[in-house]
This record gives structure tokens, C-alpha cells and sequence, in this order.
């Protein structure tokens, strides 16, 4: 992704809707109901880093600016509550609320504060989002116009786990099909998945290795990503996802000089660890002889 695309960042956790079970008045949790929270986390969490990154005075500025524009009179809200941050949010990530069906900037706010805390972060695309959202809109409802290039549930699941998993600094990481399986159900590492004893039922029966390889196979042809798996042989090997490189031959070209750096690294720690235990045994040397080598007068 460049700096110039747009994004939303959530929790993976909002996959598997822990917001959906706080009470009985609760929605159930479906795909476009998980998909939602993850857009309200998005705003919020725009609004709280624009208040980070840029500071008080600078948020309480873009914060009056939007609601002279949205014309708020009186009841605008002030610059350190939930609602200024949900205003900001949504003005930073170019969403009109209206649209949203969330009228209630309190209702926004209040449905990301119980996703989990302290799991990997999404960071996709608004233009992949916006896809699966509209796509889930559309299934749900009608009326609602089809996209022309949409993300289905389980494409939006995949994409969620791979971007989840943190980049090396050559721009792409390692993903497994294990892994895949463990966080397009909302869990952050295998052990957590197969500790799991119930799945929600918009997630269940999980995603089998086949329609992981079939699903991912079709995103990489739509051109979500570039994949090259590293292996010395026609089967098994690590397979390398980047939504950075352009194709494969630019991704598989990172991966080799990274995996020869790696070595090389590798054969310079060896390299020092021998020069270490040559100077220890010196020094060894230079101590004298043990008591078992003097002679006796």
C-alpha cells in the first residue's frame, strides 16, 4: 500500500462480534454486523490518533472546522469526549454518517469500546473495505445497489488474516494456511484457535485448508497481493504475501535478498563467535601453566 491510499484500521477481534455478546440487547453477530464494527472502530481509532499524533489544539481546530460545516449549533461536542473523536474519525476517513445508519455518534463510539484490547490490528485498504462492505449491505438487503467489484465474507475474513500479521521491513511476511485458518476466525495465534471450544455461528464451520488455498488463490488472480513461496522442493516451503511488491518476480526478488542477507548475518555471528573463543583460549594460554604441567624440583 502506498501513503497516499487510504485505510481503516481494526482488531481482528471484531471477526468473531465479542461486541455482539456484552447483553441480551445486543445484535446478533452476522458478517455485516462484524463488518460494521469494524468500521466504527475505524473512526474512532482515526479520531484518537489524530488527536495523538497532531495534539489537543490541532484536534479542537479540525474538530470546529467540521462542525461549522456539518452546521452543529449548540450541541456540538466537546473536543475530549467520545463524539468529537467519532467526528473527526469519520472526517479523516472520508465517511458520511448519515449513511451509516449509526445517527447516534455516542452509538459509534460506545460499539468499539468492548473489541478486545491488545490483539493485532487490520490495516486495509478503503477501497478493499468499502467492497466487502457494500457487498454484505447488498446480500442483506436488496435495495441495496451491488458493487461492481465486491469482496465476499470469506475473501474479507482471508484478507483480514494476512493483513494482520505484522511486515518485515522488506515489505511482506510469512502466512501459513494455519494461521489463515486461526485468524479469519478472530483468534491471534494457532494455540488460541484449537483452544477454542465454540466458534460463532457467522464463523462456523471454520475455513478448511482447501478453501483457504482456493480463496487465496483467487485474490492473488484479482490482484489483492503478489505471493512466492520459498521452498527447496515441489511441496511444502513458506509462502510470502505482500500487498507492497507489484507481482511475484518483484516479491520473489525481496525474498531471496532477504533470506541471503539473513544468512550472511547468520555466518557473521558464527564468524565472531569463533574469534571470541580464539581469544579466550589466548588468554587462556597467557595464564601460565596448570599446577598438573610444573615439574617437581
Amino acid at each position: 500500500m502506498s501513503a497516499t491510499d487510504h485505510y481503516f484500521t481494526f482488531p481482528l477481534a471484531v471477526l468473531n462480534g465479542e461486541d455482539f455478546d456484552e447483553n441480551d440487547s445486543a445484535p446478533i453477530a452476522t458478517p455485516l454486523n462484524c463488518i460494521e464494527l469494524a468500521l466504527n472502530c475505524g473512526i474512532i481509532g482515526a479520531g484518537k490518533g489524530f488527536k495523538h499524533r497532531h495534539g489537543h489544539d490541532a484536534f479542537k481546530a479540525r474538530l470546529e472546522e467540521i462542525c461549522e460545516k456539518l452546521d452543529i449549533g449548540k450541541a456540538r461536542p466537546g473536543p475530549c469526549s467520545d463524539k468529537g473523536e467519532v467526528l473527526v474519525g469519520a472526517d479523516i476517513c472520508n465517511v458520511q454518517l448519515g449513511n451509516l445508519g449509526a445517527s447516534h455518534l455516542e452509538g459509534i463510539a460506545g460499539s468499539s469500546r468492548n473489541v478486545a484490547a491488545g490483539g493485532p490490528l487490520v490495516t486495509m485498504k478503503a477501497g478493499y473495505f468499502w467492497a466487502a462492505c457494500e457487498q454484505a449491505r447488498a446480500e442483506v438487503d436488496p435495495k441495496k445497489p451491488w458493487p461492481e467489484r465486491g469482496v465476499s465474507w470469506r475473501e474479507f475474513r482471508i484478507l483480514c488474516a494476512i493483513l494482520s500479521v505484522k511486515v518485515n521491513r522488506q515489505g511482506f511476511c510469512f502466512v501459513g494456511w494455519e494461521t489463515i485458518q486461526a485468524r479469519s476466525c478472530g483468534f491471534a495465534t494457532k494455540e488460541a484457535f484449537s483452544a477454542a471450544t465454540v466458534i460463532p455461528d457467522h464463523l462456523a464451520p471454520p475455513l478448511t485448508r482447501k478453501q483457504i488455498r482456493d480463496t487465496a488463490d483467487t485474490l492473488e488472480a484479482l490482484g489483492f497481493y503478489a505471493r512466492f513461496r520459498m521452498s527447496s522442493g515441489p511441496r511444502g516451503g513458506l509462502m510470502a504475501y505482500s500487498f507492497r511488491h507489484k507481482d511475484q518476480d518483484a516479491l520473489g526478488n525481496a525474498v531471496c535478498e532477504a533470506i541471503n542477507f539473513r544468512d550472511r548475518a547468520n555466518i557473521k555471528a558464527n564468524r565472531a563467535k569463533d574469534a571470541q573463543k580464539c581469544l579466550q583460549l589466548l588468554e587462556r594460554a597467557k595464564s601460565g601453566p596448570s599446577q598438573g604441567q610444573v615439574r617437581a624440583k
